[in-house]
């Protein structure tokens, strides 16, 4: 089994994030970045989605992954995702959860790729507390 992903959100959002996850985890195969500019609109995204889509079409399934729920990406993959079973769709992306899908992609099983990945993401965000660093640099990192 084999999975295409598709990474979409507003201005260069797909670009600025693909561009960190190789920075980090090099080039992806099977893997398209595609940005909603502002001098895009609609049915052009929707043209360049199904474009990608053909070039992954050989993979068993496809997960999309935009920046925001009700955005025009997500709006223009929803309209196609309901049409297509072998697509997923999530919303809310973040650089965690898309290196997450991909490490698990590479080392692990199509079959559960996605599971949990929702929480994956929402672990990736939090609020920073100066005091409970200051605990663990005491502590030592021998010690953890």
């Amino acid at each position: 089994m084999s999975t295409g992903i598709i990474v979409m959100g507003h201005g260069r959002f797909a670009s600025g994030i693909t561009s960190s996850l190789e920075l980090i985890m090099g080039s992806q195969p099977d893997y398209e970045a595609l940005d909603f500019p502002a001098e895009s609109d609609k049915e052009d995204l929707k043209k360049r989605l199904n474009t990608v889509l053909e070039r992954l079409e050989r993979n068993d399934q496809i997960i999309i992954l935009a920046d925001l729920f009700s955005g025009t990406p997500f709006n223009v993959a929803m309209e196609i995702v309901t049409e297509k079973p072998n697509l997923k769709l999530y919303y809310g992306l973040n650089l965690g959860m898309l290196m997450e899908l991909i490490s698990r992609r590479m080392f692990q099983g199509d079959a559960e790729l996605s599971e949990g990945l929702i929480e994956i993401g929402r672990q990736q965000i939090g609020l920073f507390d100066p005091e409970a660093m200051e605990a663990y640099t005491e502590t030592g990192e021998d010690e953890l």
